[in-house]
């Protein structure tokens, strides 16, 4: 597995997927790095209440993991082993979602 993972659930909503990738690319992200983000994040999103936020793995994993959820035993949209990358995709999460109301 590489530097991190993004969890699939259903078809992918492609107009959030482009706001994903817009609203990280503005967070310095390559943009091959934010589309394939983005992608799998749109696969697995399910529109909800509450904030995203990051959550580290209660497993034993070392490096620590770090996941993107709603709740910390949600379901997860995005993990991988940088906690700023993690915050990066639950900021723009939020972002979007603010911006929809």
């Amino acid at each position: 597995m590489g530097c991190c993972s993004v969890l699939s659930g259903g078809s992918v909503d492609h107009a959030l997927r482009l706001k994903l990738v817009d609203a990280l690319q503005n967070r310095r992200w390559a943009h091959l790095d934010a589309e394939r983000v983005a992608t799998g994040v749109a696969d697995g999103y399910q529109s909800g209440t509450g904030l995203w936020q990051v959550w580290r793995s209660q497993v034993g994993h070392d490096p620590p993991q770090y996941h993107v959820a709603r709740k910390e035993h949600g379901g997860s949209v995005y993990e991988g082993f940088l906690v700023g990358r993690a915050r990066d995709v639950a900021d723009a999460l939020n972002d979007i979602e603010a911006g929809a109301q």
